[in-house]
């Protein structure tokens, strides 16, 4: 359903990143915005205030009629007997989920460029975004994390394209179908692809089907840009018989026929902070990026945004491809809060943080620390917080990721009655399997504790979680400071 100037659009559920950001761009788009949620918390109600966005808290039937809306965009959050959404399901209001509602009034006028993958979506669309800004090509974007270098998390922009993190988990109670299918990709992303989403996906096979049905979407598949060094990724594209039509990136030097091939990445030298990445575009050029970001995981991002850029040059939506500028402003980037953020130094101990919630990524993280401090004992403290590290799945896998480190802190495992007994994660199970080295803990506060209690020169502490971990990792600093200040 796309709507006039200055029509009436509801958010039920407006707080969360992703409503709260679309939510503003319907506004900057022209549409008249208001929404509901049980409660509104920073930093979405700081933004929203700012843009004047009218929020009901809680939800209460009473607030549609207050509204009048002519569309209401259901949160996906929100599910059947919710009283406000049975109230709306008596009306004859039409309501639709963000991902349409952008399809339907955003992307239908722009020229999508989807990053998609199980894992370093929002890192990627984080720099393809600043790239394209400092390029001065003005594009509109949309991303589930919060860029150090942008102002918001979104923007309409004036120019055609669009970059949007493209998630595959579902779309809403009444649309089992990914997100991103949503979005009208001219051009994809294909970063990698592994099971994920326990809790919606019975299998790789039913992830696998949602990623077939997106490439599906782009007319041209060259404008498929797929890292082809990724067994998952390979996999499909040899079952849908696309391996010799997309635009490959080799990021372990492969590929010959790879439009941006990594031949080399250099981790950066005792007093330095850039890492270094040998690339050959195609054509056979080569060059060579410096960026802040850790880790071959970023290198393989960095990789396929400079493949996207080139691609989208030859496919007529960019004037030129600056290969210096380019990497002019990856080597400005400074990437993504809670993705291998550097949270403090208290003496010589570092701290950082880092979203990682699946058991590839953490052992990618952890390998990017092991590269930065290879002669400091690493301390790993990990909450499993989301739908499928709370399940029991991938536990021997998280214990194998996890045992990279020196000393692991497992944090407190909320119980989901959702999951069987037998699904769940057993933390104390999974601190055997990773040894004597490892710890499991009920309750975060004790965690800390422990975590203070073995700390100690030339550490560095590594905390992981997609939830808040009840804060520890924002509180450590401080209760290190007065540690080593009462010491003798």
């Amino acid at each position: 359903m796309e709507l006039k100037n200055g029509a009436r659009v509801y958010f039920m559920g407006i707080g969360g990143t992703g409503m709260a950001s679309v939510a503003g761009l319907a506004q900057e788009a022209g549409l008249n915005v208001s929404g509901s949620d049980a409660n509104m918390y920073p930093p979405m109600s700081t933004m929203l205030e700012e843009l004047k966005i009218k929020v009901h808290t809680p939800y209460d039937p009473k607030n549609l009629d207050a509204a009048k809306p002519e569309l209401v965009v259901v949160a996906n959050a929100l599910s059947r007997n919710h009283p406000e959404l049975e109230a709306l399901l008596k009306t004859q209001t039409p309501y639709t989920s963000f991902p349409k509602f952008l399809g339907d009034n955003i992307l239908n006028k722009k020229k999508p460029i989807v990053v998609s993958g199980t894992h370093g979506k929002t890192t990627t669309t984080s720099i393809l975004t600043f790239v394209l800004l400092e390029l001065g090509w003005n594009p509109g974007y949309l991303i589930g994390g919060i860029p150090r270098d942008l102002p918001q998390s979104f923007s309409l922009g004036k120019g055609d394209l669009f970059a949007i993190e493209g998630d595959e988990y579902d779309t809403a109670f009444f649309d089992k179908n990914s997100k991103f299918l949503h979005y009208r990709p001219k051009y994809v992303i294909l970063n990698n692809i592994e099971f994920d989403h326990a809790d919606i996906f019975k299998d790789l096979a039913a992830i696998e089907k949602q990623f077939t049905d997106l490439l599906k979407l782009v007319p041209n598949k060259k404008n498929i840009i797929a890292n082809v060094d990724d067994p998952g990724v390979e996999k499909l594209l040899a079952q849908l018989k696309l391996r010799d039509q997309v635009t490959r990136v080799a990021t372990r030097g492969q590929a010959s026929d790879a439009g941006v091939k990594l031949l080399k990445l250099d981790a950066p030298k005792v007093g330095e902070k850039y890492w270094r990445l040998h690339l050959q575009l195609d054509g056979g050029e080569t060059t060579i990026i410096r960026t802040t970001l850790a880790g071959p995981h970023n290198a393989s991002n960095i990789c396929e945004v400079i493949a996207c850029i080139q691609q989208v040059h030859k496919s007529g939506d960019a004037p030129d491809f600056p290969i210096q500028k380019i990497a002019a402003a990856i080597e400005k980037f400074q990437g993504v809060q809670r993705r291998l953020d550097k949270l403090s130094s208290v003496g010589d101990i570092e701290i950082f943080e880092d979203f990682a919630h699946h058991p590839t990524a953490v052992k990618a993280v952890i390998e990017s620390m092991r590269a930065l401090y290879p002669e400091r004992r690493l301390l790993v403290a990990f909450e499993p917080k989301n739908a499928t590290s709370r399940r029991s799945i991938f536990m021997k896998e998280f214990a194998k990721s996890l045992s990279l480190a020196d000393k692991v802190f497992i944090g407190a495992c909320a119980v989901d009655q959702r999951i069987p007994d037998d699904e769940r994660m057993n933390t104390g199970e999974m601190a055997r399997m990773i040894g004597g080295a490892a710890a499991a803990f009920d309750d975060n506060e004790a965690l800390l504790n422990s975590l203070l209690a073995t700390a100690k020169s030339q550490d560095t502490i590594l905390f992981m979680s997609s939830g808040s971990f009840s804060g520890i990792q924002y509180r450590i600093g401080d209760r290190l400071s007065a540690q080593i200040s009462t010491s003798p």
